[in-house]
């Protein structure tokens, strides 16, 4: 992490600059004067915490439009008025704060699986799709898998209104379904699951792959944090030790689930598979832009945190290619690291076009550790000043991925794995088909819950009092 005490007395700095902008604004009202507001003083201190963050790190700060914060009696939804939606998706608000540390401690209570939910086609009943599942899991220790369709939970069909309600308890049991023909019906297998602490490293599956004569390197990422003491930034180490004694010649990195999250999980992934050269001599990774003020306080006071370059890492392969699996949700974190690494190295990307997100979070939690909010306050481009890529990162090679068809992880005869195993042996596509399955036409749309998509966005908490800086 950057030094937390720098960013602390950048807060400091920045006020003489919010100060000077902002000096002809009317005083606040005290929310003890009930003539003046209807909310109560608690309300209107969190609302003024928040006017005064917004005011001072958002990006589109001077997009704010004037919304009275003396009259709002919900914080979320006053947070919600002062975006600037026709540019910011991501930004969002939460008075869960404890759920958020506990996530990115990679320490959760869940059961361990990732689901994608669809919308049958009669556009009322809902199922679910295992993306993954953790090892060690309650879902892993009950059996589920990669590919698994989830019917019925407790015994209850799924619809549009309690889909996410029935997914989100804390102990049920998931009914499983299968394809038959051109419909799912039960199975007949059923599993008991209960959410527990689970170690949600997110590097999820690696192997190396003797394929004619070739090894090469496999990892599954699924979300960018380090974890508690950085452990899994450990766990890396260990997966990137055991490629280099094995001697592989190419790599694969999967990241068609990968959301995003902390920049300095993605800039040390990044520093283990660019050139050494690159590494060495610690080349620009990304540089940042914030609003006005804040880039003036960067600018005169700390000028070199106004860029991430590839850090020192003992595990580096110095490779000239590296091959990404992505799609629609491969977002954040993950595009700052195929974005960052093109300028220095071939990066072939195979799979879908990504999410396409370019700008970056602070993480405020407020005095009493129970609302958080997070937005959006910089953006990022590559050395070469690549951005706004609103529309994501284009595929070289395009392959829908199939849920319907899904085989494990690492499985060569997985569509996106075995061309990129096929550019690399042969140098040529492989003819392996690259649209879904027929099976997906008994899906209307995928559906896309509201706190599942925040997960998109920069998602980190930061210790109290102190402001750092994710993607």
């Amino acid at each position: 992490m950057r030094n937390n005490l720098l960013l602390v007395a950048l807060w400091a700095s920045l006020l003489l600059f919010v100060t000077a902008c902002h000096k002809d604004e009317e005083t606040i009202v005290d929310g003890t004067d009930d003539e003046t507001t209807s909310i109560s003083a608690e309300t209107l201190a969190t609302n003024q915490w928040i006017k005064e963050i917004m005011e001072t790190y958002y990006l589109w700060n001077t997009k704010i439009p004037d919304v009275d914060e003396t009259q709002e009696e919900d914080p979320a939804a006053y947070f919600d008025k002062l975006l600037y939606t026709d540019e910011d998706k991501w930004s969002w608000i939460t008075d869960d704060y404890a759920s958020l540390s506990a996530e990115f401690s990679g320490a959760q209570v869940t059961m361990g699986f990732e689901p994608a939910f669809y919308l049958f086609s009669d556009d009322e009943t809902v199922f679910i799709v295992v993306k993954y599942v953790y090892p060690n899991s309650p879902a892993e220790e009950a059996g589920l898998k990669r590919g698994d369709i989830i019917l019925e939970i407790d015994n209850t069909a799924m619809t549009v209104d309690n889909y996410y309600e029935l997914y989100s308890g804390d102990s049920y049991s998931v009914q499983l379904g299968q394809l038959s023909g051109s419909m799912i019906g039960l199975s007949g297998t059923s599993y008991n699951l209960t959410a527990s602490v689970v170690s949600t490293d997110p590097s999820v599956y690696h192997s190396v792959l003797d394929v004619d004569g070739k090894k090469i390197g496999y990892l599954a990422y699924e979300e960018f944090v380090a974890g508690d003491d950085d452990k899994f930034l450990g766990s890396m180490d260990d997966i990137f030790t055991e490629f280099k004694s094995d001697g592989i010649s190419d790599l694969v990195v999967d990241l068609r689930y990968n959301p995003g999250g902390e920049i300095d999980a993605a800039s040390y992934l990044a520093s283990a598979i660019a050139p050494s050269s690159v590494v060495t001599n610690h080349e620009r990774l990304i540089n940042l832009q914030f609003n006005d003020d804040v880039q003036a306080a960067y600018e005169y006071y700390y000028p070199d945190e106004l860029y991430y370059n590839f850090p020192d890492n003992s595990t580096n392969l110095n490779l000239s290619t590296v091959y990404f699996l992505t799609t629609s949700r491969t977002a954040s974190a993950s595009e700052l690291l195929i974005s960052g690494l093109e300028p220095y190295m071939d990066v072939v990307q195979i799979g879908e076009a990504t999410y396409g997100k370019y700008t970056g979070m602070y993480v405020f939690p407020d005095d009493n550790e129970e609302w958080c909010m997070l937005p959006v306050v910089m953006k990022y481009a590559n050395a070469s000043g690549y951005t706004d890529f609103t529309d994501g990162l284009t595929p070289d090679y395009e392959i829908d991925d199939d849920l319907l068809d899904a085989v494990p992880l690492g499985d060569t005869t997985d569509p996106m794995l075995a061309q990129a195993i096929s550019l690399i042996t042969t140098g040529a596509s492989a003819t392996t088909a690259s649209t879904k399955s027929a099976k997906m036409n008994l899906i209307s749309r995928e559906l896309k819950p509201q706190k599942l998509e925040l997960k998109q966005n920069l998602f980190v908490p930061a210790p109290k009092n102190l402001v750092l800086k994710y993607f």
